[in-house]
């Protein structure tokens, strides 16, 4: 039972890419898919008698800020 069968070693795998892709997102990307994931779960606790909020992005700045070049690390100011 140690050694692992190719498909569990496939979704290991698999699931350490996704990792490394998402925390390759910029934090506004992050802070974004929060949001969407709030929104999915909010009729659900809802629905079991929670108070749920979900936090307001305002469109523009989510949208822009989503879509802006991650920032480089640099000790020059160009």
């Amino acid at each position: 039972m140690d050694t692992l069968t190719p498909e569990i070693a496939r979704l290991i795998a698999a699931k350490e890419r996704r990792r490394h892709k998402l925390a390759a997102l910029p934090f506004a990307e992050k802070v974004r898919i929060v949001v969407q994931l709030q929104r999915m779960a909010a009729p659900v606790l809802r629905a079991r008698g929670r108070t749920v909020h979900v936090w307001a992005l305002a469109n523009s700045e989510a949208d822009h800020a989503a879509k802006a070049p991650p920032r480089r690390s640099s000790s020059r100011n160009p």
